[in-house]
This record gives C-alpha cells, sequence and structure tokens, in this order.
C-alpha cells in the first residue's frame, strides 16, 4: 500500500477535503449495511467524483470508494445468486430444509457473505481514519483503478 500525505485544501464542495472523503466512506458505509441497497452503495461517490472539480485528494478517495463499493456489490450479489439457486422450489424441498437438509450449505454462504462484509467494512474505516490525517492510501488492487478512473494517470 502506497501512503501519501496530502496538504490542508478545500475542496469545492465547500469543505475541507478530508471531511468529503469523511462523507464519502461513511455514507457509503451505512448504504452497504442495508439490504438491497448495498448493491448500489457504489452511487455515492460516483456522485461526489463528479460533483468535485478542484481537490484531486477528494477525487481519489472517491474512485477508490466506487472501486471498493462496485467489488462489494459483486460479492454480494454471487453469493445472493447462490443462495436463491438454493431456495426451495416446492412443499417437499422446504420441508427438507426444515428437517434439517442441506441447510449447512445456507449457514456457510451466510457467514462468508458476512465476513466479507465485515472485511469490506474494516477497509472502509481504515480508509476514513487515514484520509482524516490527510493521508492519500492506495490499495492494492483498487488503488491503481482509482487513479485512472480519477483521472490522475
Amino acid at each position: 500500500m502506497k501512503t501519501t500525505i496530502v496538504d490542508q485544501h478545500k475542496s469545492s464542495l465547500g469543505m475541507n477535503a478530508n471531511l468529503a472523503t469523511i462523507i464519502i466512506f461513511a455514507a457509503m458505509l451505512v448504504v452497504s449495511w442495508i439490504p438491497y441497497l448495498r448493491w448500489v452503495a457504489w452511487a455515492v461517490p460516483l456522485v461526489i467524483m463528479n460533483m468535485e472539480k478542484d481537490s484531486a485528494f477528494v477525487k481519489f478517495q472517491a474512485a477508490q470508494a466506487l472501486v471498493l463499493g462496485v467489488a462489494s456489490a459483486a460479492c454480494s450479489f454471487v453469493l445472493q445468486i447462490f443462495i436463491w439457486i438454493l431456495m426451495p422450489k416446492n412443499i417437499y424441498r422446504a420441508l427438507d430444509y426444515a428437517m434439517g437438509g442441506n441447510w449447512g450449505i445456507w449457514a456457510f454462504l451466510g457467514t462468508l457473505a458476512t465476513i466479507i462484509g465485515l472485511a469490506f467494512t474494516i477497509i472502509e474505516i481504515y480508509l476514513i481514519v487515514t484520509s482524516y490525517d490527510w493521508k492519500q492510501v492506495e490499495l492494492p488492487i483498487a488503488g491503481p483503478i482509482a487513479t485512472k478512473v480519477s483521472g490522475q494517470a
């Protein structure tokens, strides 16, 4: 992870740039834990990234949040598809699930989805803390993509 210290400055949104990045990550974090809205939590940083005109720091953090949001939504969507596939289609299959048959795979997928959600949450909290200290952290996979998306490449 590459960390760069950024000079304190104002965003074109009328607030300190670090506060704008905190709002981006915090809003996305809240939306990402609301069922079915988590698939569009990436829209929060997309809107802010398009509204920001001056601060490269805010644009990069918004682009990185966008990449994280899309990755989180994709993981959530894929796991949800597997859960839908396993959903009982008739009364006999439903009774089989009720009697304990194949419930282990549902428990595994639910636990996996929760662990992935918590991992994304921990990463976002880390980015909130570092951006408050005016540090721009470039995550290993999301950082280079965010650099290109934010126009800093």
